[in-house]
């Protein structure tokens, strides 16, 4: 028994004491974790009294601070908060890819011919002496920030350039700071290890510090265009950036963001690299085994319904690829490949991987603490390859966790892909059903010509069957938080990291990165792909074996209930739609983003004014709700006035919903974007009304398709027939 801390009616032992430290930021797993320890390590006899005491004033803690479901980006609250999956939430990448095709990703003029970049602003629009790159009108949270800056290597930034965050309509800023002072570490909350500037990501500046609102968001820069730049020779300012940001419904019980707030549990969690992040306190099952070439051990198993919550394995490294990891859960095997690939560090690494949910530790542990959540049975195996020269001895350390399996989870899947392509992209995923991506890890290599363009490629997902991507990268490094082909070398973070890096075109780049706060949705479907190459049209011959980390379900959470084109009069009538005089209709044949570009030929409005109306009827479940809208983006420059105007959504007179203003794209010029509705439970009728937010950078509306999607429905049963 550890030393114990007393008090007038309080005896536990000292591990017991710090997880009651950590409540505050760890409520579930700590809570959990506290009753495991009360009855796993009882009091000495004569303080059996001052234990029944102890045992009923954590039962009126549980009783009276019971926690509630977590916001979607609060994994550090819980295991199952990183495995639940929810059809209320969206996650958008917003970024300064090209608008149509172009080599380079940048905001402001580069050195390309302007015939090939003719839109080098990659601003949402400007306004006055800022411009904004994102304009968010309900509740969410940005939960990733990424940019680099420079020409060809990694530059400081710019001192002039100010960062301001407007929430939640503000018309004053909440945080006006230098943009270099977010990532320098030298402005709480914005400091380590939340934030990296390009030293320590390998030429990147990152921030994970949520900057959550219950109202909207607007993120601007000032002093971010034109010359003057002391960090550049030429005194352009170049940027490049990311930032992926979640959309939930209006209503949601969110802290808005404001000076000083901070995330102490979030910050606990990213510090931990090796050990449990979520503090569980879990007593592991150990075994040491000899494994000969071909052959299988069984390592731990558990029946019953609980959480295998973490798996640490210590062999030699060089037999990292050749010694596979093998998990099954509830009878199916969840994942089976070679240490190499699952924890994301190769044999021949530069630098190890060391997130918080995987990696190699100080002591050369391998590790992973991917919560994976089972029924009634888990087994954790290690196989030897047959190529394998000789046997190797292993130790394995196997946590699980007895806690409660909520409905709402899904179920754990790593899967490993490798290929070759001479251009066009890998897919990372293409899938049915529902789920999350937490996680990537890759290896590529140029199949070719020792080039380093295979670095070049950009990361595009489609979401929920739209034909618009709702990420679009802007190339393989910044996915993985580098910059410029990673140009201060291998870097581990817990986050994301790149284990080795390809110095002439001749070897091979391995990164990883958890997504964790920024996870990527998908209610029905997902497809998702990297680019092999600058572009379509200069690709570069690339080979790339990639693990995609994901929580599932084959059950959608979503489908379309419901859709009109707004060309088909009939289908218009029906829904009662009606537009402003201001409208502008004619029939349009364009392109979406993402290559190959799909084409759509259809009718696209546009209004100047007033408000659109019209009419859906649905079976009033009360699940989540989203409406998307299909529209033309073409009718502004890029950068300086916006695509489309954001809106306001009524139903039935009340406050549903919002649309954010988009980005204007002449040359793909197809867009959609998806807005969750919040309606009571038992509405099948919605009159809906659109009220477009015009001011001088957004002055059009855009429309040609509406679509109302809603919780997924059995057509089996749709007509009340029931089964035995």
């Amino acid at each position: 028994m550890a030393r114990g801390v007393r008090g007038e009616s309080l005896y536990i032992d000292a591990d017991a004491a710090s997880v009651i430290a950590r409540r505050a930021s760890h409520p579930v797993a700590a809570d959990a974790a506290l009753a495991r320890r009360l009855v796993q390590h009882p009091a000495p006899r004569s303080r059996a009294r001052r234990m029944r005491r102890v045992t009923g004033a954590l039962a009126a803690l549980l009783a009276g601070t019971a926690h509630g479901a977590s916001l979607p980006w609060e994994v550090w609250t819980s295991p199952a908060a990183l495995a639940r999956l929810d059809a209320g939430d969206a996650v958008v990448q917003t970024s300064s890819r090209c608008p149509g095709g172009c080599r380079y990703d940048r905001s402001n003029a580069g050195a390309e011919d302007p015939l090939a970049n003719p839109y080098p602003l990659r601003w949402l629009y400007s306004a006055g002496d800022e411009v904004v790159l994102l304009d968010e009108p309900a509740a969410g949270a940005l939960t990733r920030l990424w940019l680099t800056t420079g020409y060809g290597t990694a530059a400081c930034i710019d001192p002039a350039t100010e960062l301001r965050l407007y929430v939640d309509g503000a018309s004053e800023p909440a945080l006006a700071l230098p943009l270099a002072a977010v990532f320098d570490g030298s402005t709480p909350p914005f400091t380590a290890p939340l934030v990296a500037a390009r030293a320590q990501s390998s030429g990147g500046y990152v921030s994970y510090v949520p900057i959550a609102y219950a109202q909207g968001l607007r993120v601007a820069l000032a002093n971010a265009q034109g010359g003057g730049n002391p960090c550049s020779a030429d005194g352009r300012r170049l940027l490049w950036y990311q930032l992926q940001h979640h959309r939930i419904g209006i209503g949601a019980q969110v802290t808005s963001f404001s000076p000083g707030h901070d995330e102490p549990g979030w910050r606990s969690f990213v510090s931990h690299a090796g050990d449990d992040p979520w503090n569980g306190l879990l007593v592991a099952d150990d075994a040491s085994a000899t494994i000969a070439p071909g052959a299988q051990v069984v390592v731990a198993t558990r029946g019953g319904s609980g959480w295998v919550r973490g798996i640490r394995i210590q062999a030699p490294r060089a037999s990292y690829p050749l010694l596979a990891l093998r998990v099954e859960i509830d009878a199916a095997t969840v994942l089976d490949m070679p240490l190499a690939d699952f924890f994301a560090t190769p044999a021949d690494a530069q630098t190890p991987a060391r997130g918080v949910l995987l990696g190699e530790d100080a002591n050369g542990w391998l590790y992973a603490w991917w919560p994976m959540p089972f029924d009634a049975t888990a087994s954790v195996a290690l196989h030897a390859l047959p190529t394998l020269n000789a046997a190797v001895a292993v130790s394995t350390s196997v946590s699980f966790d007895a806690a409660p399996v909520p409905s709402d989870v899904g179920r754990f899947s790593a899967s490993v892909r490798e290929d070759c392509v001479a251009g066009g992209a890998f897919v990372l995923d293409d899938t049915r059903g529902a789920g999350k991506i937490v996680g990537v890890s890759a290896s590529y290599r140029a199949a070719a010509a020792p080039v380093r363009t295979y670095l070049e490629g950009d990361e595009v997902a489609w979401v929920d069957d739209a034909r618009a991507p709702a990420w679009y990268g802007t190339g393989v490094e910044d996915f993985y938080n580098g910059g410029f082909y990673f140009d201060h070398g291998a870097f581990a973070g817990p986050l994301a990291g790149a284990t080795r890096v390809d110095a002439d075109g001749s070897s091979v780049t391995s990164a990883y990165r958890l997504m964790l706060v920024d996870a990527l949705p998908y209610a029905s479907a997902l497809r998702m792909t990297q680019e092999a190459g600058l572009s379509a049209l200069e690709p570069t011959p690339t080979c790339a074996r990639r693990v995609v980390y994901a929580y599932r379900q084959a059950q959608p959470l979503q489908m379309s209930l419901d859709s009109f084109e707004v060309g088909d009069a009939v289908a218009a009538a029906a829904h009662s739609w009606t537009v402003p005089a201001t409208t502008h209709c004619e029939a349009l044949t364009a392109q979406f983003e993402g290559e190959p570009a799909a084409t759509r030929t259809a009718t696209a409005c546009t209004s100047t004014g007033g408000v659109t109306q019209f009419r859906f009827t649905t079976a009033g479940d009360g699940g989540p709700l989203w409406l998307r809208r299909t529209f033309d983006a073409a009718g502004a420059e890029p950068g300086v006035v916006a695509g489309s105007a954001g809106a306001r959504i009524r139903v039935n007179g009340a406050l549903a919903g919002a649309l954010a203003p988009v980005a204007a794209n002449p040359l793909r010029r197809w867009q959609q974007q998806d807005a969750a509705l919040v309606v009571p439970a038992g509405t099948d009728v919605l009159d809906v009304v659109i009220e477009p937010d015009w001011h001088e950078a957004a002055p059009v509306f855009g429309q040609s398709r509406w679509e109302l999607r809603g919780r997924w429905q059995d057509a089996i049963f749709a007509d009340s027939f029931e089964a035995d």
